[in-house]
């Protein structure tokens, strides 16, 4: 008796899938970079709207200026003092892809995740695996 591979159905079906799944996963990264984008000018907002210091750069400007509102010494803001935005690895890359400073090395997009199955040598435990960055096809 021999085996039969998958249908053409199944292949159908599962390549709609795919497809599916995939068109999902954008509109998910689209929603995420929205959000990372919103977060971040939130962080510019808040930067803007406190002149007498701020939870990052401290409050010492609070206490040099309590004699008057006309010496006002705005703080100078950096992409670091954004410490929620600068936090979230997705929209650091998407920052960099921006600006034009991503490297030209080997991005690990490029790479997947694998557990390489152990050979069952005598010296070797068996249930031990070595996890393996393998490059993507």
């Amino acid at each position: 008796m021999s085996k039969q591979g998958p249908s053409v159905d199944q292949y159908t079906k599962l390549k709609n899938d795919l497809t599916r799944l995939i068109l999902r996963k954008k509109e998910i990264d689209s929603k995420l970079a929205e959000l990372e984008d919103t977060i971040y000018e939130k962080e510019t907002d808040y930067f803007n709207e406190s002149t007498y210091g701020n939870i990052v750069k401290g409050f010492d400007n609070f206490a040099k200026n309590s004699s008057g509102g006309s010496n006002k010494r705005r703080l100078v803001i950096t992409d670091e003092d954004h410490i929620f935005s600068m936090s979230l690895a997705t929209f650091v890359k998407t920052l960099q892809k921006k600006q034009g400073t991503v490297s030209s090395t080997t991005d690990l997009d490029d790479y997947e995740d694998s557990v390489e199955p152990a050979n069952g040598n005598a010296g070797k435990d068996a249930s031990a695996a070595t996890l393996a960055r393998k490059k993507k096809a």
